[in-house]
């Protein structure tokens, strides 16, 4: 029999490291909704439009869900109308509900916007007297940025006093002085007409242009079109330009038209309204006061002053301050010589705008003024360095102990932790090995010696056996073949036992 013994075996384990995680704050914005106007005091029994708006506060946003409630015992809702929205794509077509008082949208814009922009406008009746409220009840704005991000923080409420005094709903912008416009008989009444007529005077009318799509937002051109629907009762239409929001029209178009191409003819610079009012059987209608902002006037020439540093090594201030008189300034675009332009706020430029990192010598720098209707001016004056910085040699640069703790070093660190752990492991498994491997010599050293006086003692022992037998006068044939098989098996068993602890032996050397 011989014994087979498989002694040098390691396994070699695989160290787990710890997965590093760095969390980026994001620099986070928020959009609100509003209803405009949020105030008015109305008629019991009169029309008006409260129009549903979103202002992102300057970030690109491109989608909007909302849900509206409306007190249904003050207001009904004759309709909901996307004329005018910033959206083209709708993915719940307006609906409401006067049995529930909900009102209920939702869109989005191929292009993102970043200016305040109208949703729907919703027109109503006053049928109640009192205070009622057109509130948000649910609402999401969705960022432009591919992850849907919603981004919505807050709403602003309608609260509308509805009584039986004169309406006398809140401008959306203060009230320019008005000029005096002509007085129009648009009423004529037939004293032989006795007939009573049914239904209701007609809704104000809901104006949109692909031009001026934002009321509240400045516009560098005075031509566009605007378009509204004309209801089949509309028998008479008045329409005229003013530069109040509460104007009358007294203008009469005949024949009733849905649309009218404005031009440089009607159209200046400052805050205008398109007023236009329906008249059918019943009577006259509620008025609409499309707002229309333009400016096409560039801003005022304006200077750079250049304020000097208190010590020879302090890089000089910048200030300027352009005037608009029409949308005012917006924004600031800074140029020195070749580099990238700067923006800079209207508050920025007036408090002053420090240079740095400039090395010295002469440069030309230019300011264009923006105003809110992307008009722009531009003023330029050359400005002299004398600070004495000097740009850094590449690779150099401050450092703090804080840098140590970079991503790459903490890779390091991870890397050159696990290596020595696993160098420790592979320590410990030969260890482990070497003990077991001297007490196997150990043990084998032990059963050879064993073995050696085992067979010494059996060789003995047999042949004292032979010599008790073999001292017979005579033998038979059969005593002497197992004297002899004996001995032989004897000598075999020692010869094997001896060769396998040989075998062992060179295994451990």
């Amino acid at each position: 029999m011989k014994m087979a013994y498989c002694i040098r075996t390691i396994t070699y384990s695989t160290l787990a490291t710890a997965a590093l995680f760095f969390s980026v704050v994001l620099p986070a914005f928020a959009a609100e909704t509003l209803v405009s106007p949020a105030t008015g005091s109305y008629t019991k029994g009169q029309t008006f439009t409260a129009t549903m708006r979103v202002n992102p506060q300057g970030k690109n946003v491109n989608a909007v869900e909302a849900t509206l409630t409306f007190d249904t015992s003050k207001l009904q809702v004759v309709s909901v109308s996307k004329t005018g929205s910033v959206f083209s794509l709708w993915t719940t077509e307006p609906t409401f509900s006067n049995t529930q008082g909900t009102i209920q949208f939702g869109g989005g814009s191929p292009t993102p916007f970043s200016a305040q922009s109208t949703l729907v406008v919703v027109t109503f009746r006053a049928n109640g007297e009192g205070d009622a409220n057109v509130d948000w009840k649910t609402a999401s704005v969705l960022a432009a940025d591919g992850l849907g991000t919603d981004v919505f923080s807050g709403s602003v409420k309608g609260t509308y006093t509805i009584g039986a005094g004169a309406a006398t709903p809140p401008p959306e912008t203060p009230t320019p002085t008005e000029e005096p416009v002509e007085e129009l008989n648009t009423e004529p009444e037939d004293s032989n007409d006795n007939t009573i007529a049914f239904g209701d005077p007609p809704r104000a009318p809901e104006v949109g242009s692909k031009t001026f799509l934002d009321p509240d937002t400045w516009y560098a051109t005075t031509t566009g079109l605007f378009t509204w629907d004309l209801p089949f009762d509309v028998s008479d239409l008045f329409m005229e330009i003013a530069t109040s929001a509460t104007n009358t029209p007294t203008k009469r178009v005949d024949p009733p038209v849905g649309e009218v191409l404005l031009t440089d003819k009607e159209l200046k610079d400052g805050v205008q309204y398109l007023s236009i009012q329906f008249k059918n059987q019943v009577g006259m209608g509620a008025i609409t006061n499309r707002k229309i902002m333009v400016d096409i006037t560039p801003p005022l020439l304006f200077t750079i002053n250049v304020r000097a540093g208190n010590s020879t090594s302090s890089f000089p201030t910048l200030h300027f301050e352009a005037k608009d008189p029409t949308s005012g300034i917006d924004y600031y675009e800074l140029t020195i010589a070749d580099r990238e332009p700067v923006t800079v706020t209207p508050d920025e430029a007036r408090l002053g705008f420090l240079l740095s990192q400039l090395e010295d010598g002469t440069y030309t720098v230019r300011v264009k003024a923006y105003d809110k209707a992307g008009n722009v001016t531009e003023s330029s004056t050359p400005l002299l360095i004398t600070a004495g910085w000097t740009k850094p040699r590449e690779g150099e640069g401050t450092s703090s102990f804080w840098d140590i703790f970079s991503l790459r070093n903490l890779l390091l660190f991870t890397l050159f932790m696990a290596v020595i752990s696993l160098i420790g492991y592979i320590i410990y498994l030969r260890k482990q090995f070497t003990r077991k491997e001297g007490r196997l010599r150990k043990e084998t050293k032990e059963i050879q010696d064993q073995m050696e006086k085992i067979f010494s003692a059996l060789r003995d022992e047999i042949y004292d056996q032979i010599n008790a037998i073999t001292k017979k006068p005579r033998l038979s044939r059969q005593e002497k073949e197992a004297v002899e098989n004996l001995s032989s098996a004897l000598e075999v068993s020692e010869t094997l036992i001896e060769k396998e602890i040989t075998d062992v032996q060179k295994i451990l050397r």
